[in-house]
């Protein structure tokens, strides 16, 4: 049986706290393989302007280019309509392969605002990393409560706080800051390639 994770997001841009999870997530939990998938037309940034699928592909792309078992799905971006997660995680679903959904902590405080989790639940394990802003007790309660009421097991990874995000790379961009030392020179080259978040 193969273990893969799959770990979504806009990656607008994909920075080193992404690639650091992925790599965490694929030690931790023994996987063979990490999926990248970039959103195509997530529900919740609907009104958020982000920068074109392919673009941010090609980001992803480049990337995760030097980790090994890394590598990048269009399945979402491709896909016609919203992207849901249920949906992603049904067609990777394989009879060898065990699927494991990474996520992060503001995502299960959220949860029951997703759309028919316990399909989510079904078809993969639920893994979690922690994220600055949220307390190890609240996570937990919330870890308990969602996995009495839906019957099931989400693993928690404890990581080290990267406090480091997209939206506050968009906004030192804008102001002319530096952000050498959030991505990689790859992914910064596309951004000022393509004159994004100015």
């Amino acid at each position: 049986m193969k273990k893969y994770g799959i770990i979504g997001g806009t990656f607008d841009p994909i920075h080193f706290a992404h690639l650091y999870i992925a790599d965490e997530a694929k030690a931790s939990l023994g996987l063979d393989k990490i999926i990248f998938m970039p959103n195509g037309n997530p529900p919740h940034k609907s009104l958020k302007k982000v920068s074109e699928a392919s673009i941010r592909y090609e980001m992803v792309s480049e990337g995760i280019k030097d980790f090994e078992g890394f590598t990048v799905s269009d399945y979402e971006i491709k896909k016609n309509g919203l992207s849901f997660t249920y949906e992603t995680l049904q067609a990777f679903k394989q009879e060898d392969v065990e699927l494991f959904f990474i996520t992060g902590a503001d995502c299960l405080m959220d949860l029951e605002k997703w759309k028919n989790i316990k399909e989510i639940f079904k078809v993969s394990n639920f893994v979690v990393f922690s994220r600055p802003g949220f307390t190890y007790e609240t996570l937990k309660e919330q870890k308990e409560y969602i996995e009495k009421k839906y019957k099931t097991n989400i693993i928690f990874l404890n990581l080290k706080d990267l406090d480091i995000s997209s939206t506050d790379i968009r906004e030192r961009i804008r102001l002319g800051r530096n952000v050498k030392f959030f991505l990689p020179n790859s992914v910064l080259d596309i951004i000022k390639r393509e004159k994004l978040y100015k």
